[in-house]
């Protein structure tokens, strides 16, 4: 008697994306040299952050553990980590779901990136130094890349880069780990945004500003480039509620209508 074919995850993924797995782009080779934990937490947020695993779509736990070649226990202390960030939701009983995006913390994420991203710029502006012009011109000349090749992915991946690059600069890795911390509902929201029409060229003109700034040794300028840089999110947030309705907790129009009329 013929032995029954086993189901294949990434088959039963693949009819049903609400229990999706991770995309091949983020599936890499665990090191085991390093903390298991810490890398699946970077991947399961990488994935969350960029849209691959959708609001609200249920955490395929069995079939990332398969991917990652890993047992449960990273992924479920990963998951724990990305709970505190709001990023994931376990329910008992049910499974974990990827958490719908919540304009409060959005709106918080954003208040953190504007007290500390303002005065980090500022600060790098009085420090420039030849080999940080280096720096940023090479991170701008692969974003152009990407955005000519409509990599969504890398043209974030270089972004994050950017700014962390800037807040290390003007102050220390830590500001960027607080700002990092705090801006994941934030995160989706912008990385939701990448596909409308000439998004990534205005993002890059706005990054171009900032460093022409920086370049100028001008703390009023890259603070003013930066300030219209950040505040880009408002633009886009009212499109996305009625766009992506399905993204956002249910409060999401009634949120932005309060904190636009308090701003």
């Amino acid at each position: 008697m013929a032995r029954p074919k086993k189901k294949d995850p990434a088959a039963d993924a693949l009819a049903d994306p609400a229990m999706s797995g991770l995309p091949p782009s983020l599936i890499a080779g665990i090191d085991p040299a390093l903390p298991k934990t810490a890398q699946v937490y970077g991947i399961m947020r990488r994935a969350i952050v960029n849209l691959h695993l959708s609001p609200g779509s249920i955490v395929n736990e069995k079939l990332i553990c398969e991917q990652l070649g890993i047992s449960r226990t990273p992924l479920r202390e990963a998951i724990l980590q990305l709970q505190v960030e709001n990023l994931v939701s376990v329910v008992p009983n049910s499974g974990t779901y990827v958490s719908r995006i919540d304009l409060q913390s959005v709106f918080d994420g954003q208040l953190v990136r504007d007290a500390l991203e303002l005065k980090v710029v500022r600060l790098a502006a009085t420090r420039m130094t030849p080999q940080f012009e280096r720096a940023l011109d090479f991170n701008i000349f692969q974003q152009k890349r990407m955005a000519q090749d409509t990599d969504y992915d890398g043209f974030y991946e270089l972004d994050e880069a950017f700014h962390s690059m800037i807040c290390e600069f003007g102050a220390s890795a830590h500001i960027w780990k607080i700002i990092n911390g705090a801006k994941a509902q934030l995160d989706r929201v912008r990385r939701l945004s990448f596909p409308l029409p000439s998004h990534l060229e205005v993002v890059l003109n706005e990054h171009v500003a900032v460093v022409d700034g920086l370049k100028l040794r001008d703390p009023d300028a890259a603070a003013a480039a930066m300030q219209v840089h950040l505040e880009r999110v408002f633009t886009v947030i009212r499109r996305h509620i009625v766009e992506r309705r399905d993204y956002f907790a249910a409060d999401a129009a009634s949120v932005f209508d309060g904190y636009m009329q308090g701003r």
